[in-house]
């Protein structure tokens, strides 16, 4: 690529899972300290909706077959040093809603697969109250969050 050209932007799933209470899951990545929503790269030859369930599988354990609804795109200039990334790039997110199908821990942990970059970390996972402040987390995933939140008003 030459340098001041545009690069095409990375897809990425977003798995934003919500349980029978309007709570948000989240998790605490342990290499960066932020607080993030379960989303990866969708895989050449891969649609969307069946990347989102691949990551929420990878990253929390949970295999999800219920109903997504999308919540749109969103589009994100990914900086170099962050979420373990080594070059600045644009990324676009495919955001999915999903609703839990029974009842999950309050919290719980699990060891991410699937990705050289994580395989082996351990995510601490919990839940976000309609009301939580969302300080830790990073502007993609509180836009994200907004979406989620606007959705779940809008249903009730």
């Amino acid at each position: 690529m030459n340098a001041g050209s545009p690069s095409v932007a990375i897809p990425k799933a977003c798995a934003c899972l919500v349980d029978a209470r309007g709570r948000l899951l989240v998790f605490r990545h342990p290499e960066d300290g932020g607080m993030q929503l379960p989303k990866g790269t969708i895989e050449p030859g891969e649609s969307p909706d069946v990347a989102v369930r691949r990551e929420l599988l990878e990253e929390s354990g949970i295999d999800y077959a219920g109903e997504l609804q999308s919540l749109g795109t969103l589009d994100r200039e990914c900086e170099a040093g962050v979420e373990g990334n080594t070059h600045r790039h644009p990324q676009l997110w495919h955001i999915f809603l999903m609703r839990a199908e029974g009842a999950l821990p309050e919290s719980f942990t699990h060891t991410a697969t699937g990705s050289p970059e994580e395989e082996g970390l351990v995510f601490l996972f919990s839940w976000l109250e309609a009301g939580d402040p969302l300080d830790d987390f990073a502007l993609p995933y509180r836009q994200t969050i907004e979406r989620v939140r606007s959705a779940l008003l809008l249903a009730a």
